[in-house]
């Protein structure tokens, strides 16, 4: 059989995950519920992980795995709870996560007029394999824009490709051309034909020294930045 061809694109935009299209942590279903016999064990434990970041850096990097962090955790798990339990919720809370529906609508039209979404997100094994498991299930006939809550399998499934620093073995302000490079030249395209959206400065400063154009821009002052998303976008897509 002969080679499938890559799509076709003059322009890309990468999309951050956490603090973007979503601010969920991990482990959601336990951390935002007070009344979880784990509740308290873990909220402490997460955040002692999470002022680790080194340690954080290295789960992004793959260089460290979650049965790993899990062990780092030291959690205390009675024989109510089978002993993979917090590691499977770390893949099933993703799918958790709430997503900005709105700007998942922006990002759906701006795809159907032939531009790239991709999805480049400094993020860890679990998420990674949540995203599997949301794609690898049957596509969904009907992704209605007007639903009031938005899944994550119909967000995953919004995106062309993913870019995940765990398998990208790189952050992405540690080396842009590293993480996002090879994607490119894949695809025929130049960091000056890119756009990221994502919520750090470090990132978006990484990315436009690479050659790129960028917007910060965050899940929690979306509707003050959605005009400016668009003028941005416009003024990006005519260069």
């Amino acid at each position: 059989m002969p080679p499938r061809c890559k799509p076709v694109w003059d322009k890309v935009i990468f999309v951050d995950w956490h603090g973007v299209l979503s601010r969920d942590p991990f482990w959601l279903s336990i951390l935002h519920n007070s009344d979880h016999p784990l509740h308290s064990q873990l909220t402490d434990a997460a955040e002692v992980l999470f002022q680790d970041e080194s340690l954080i850096h290295n789960w992004m990097r793959g260089d460290v795995s979650a049965n790993q962090i899990l062990d780092c955790l030291e959690i205390e798990l009675d024989d109510s709870f089978p002993p993979d339990y917090l590691r499977r919720k770390l893949v099933e809370d993703c799918q958790l996560m709430q997503v900005n529906q709105r700007l998942v609508q922006i990002l759906r039209e701006i795809r159907q007029q032939g531009i790239g979404i991709v999805l480049a997100t400094d993020n860890m094994d679990c998420f990674q394999e949540a995203l599997q498991d949301a794609n690898g299930l049957r596509p969904l006939t009907t992704q209605s824009v007007e639903e009031e809550t938005l899944s994550f399998r119909q967000a995953a499934q919004l995106f062309d490709e993913v870019l995940c620093s765990c398998s990208q073995r790189v952050l992405k302000r540690e080396n842009p051309e590293r993480f996002y490079g090879s994607w490119l030249s894949a695809h025929a395209l130049e960091f000056e034909d890119a756009l990221l959206l994502d919520d750090l400065e470090v990132n978006c400063s990484a990315f436009q020294s690479a050659g790129g154009h960028s917007l910060q821009m965050t899940y929690r002052n979306f509707e003050e930045q959605e005009s400016n998303l668009f003028t941005s976008i416009i003024r990006w897509r005519s260069l």
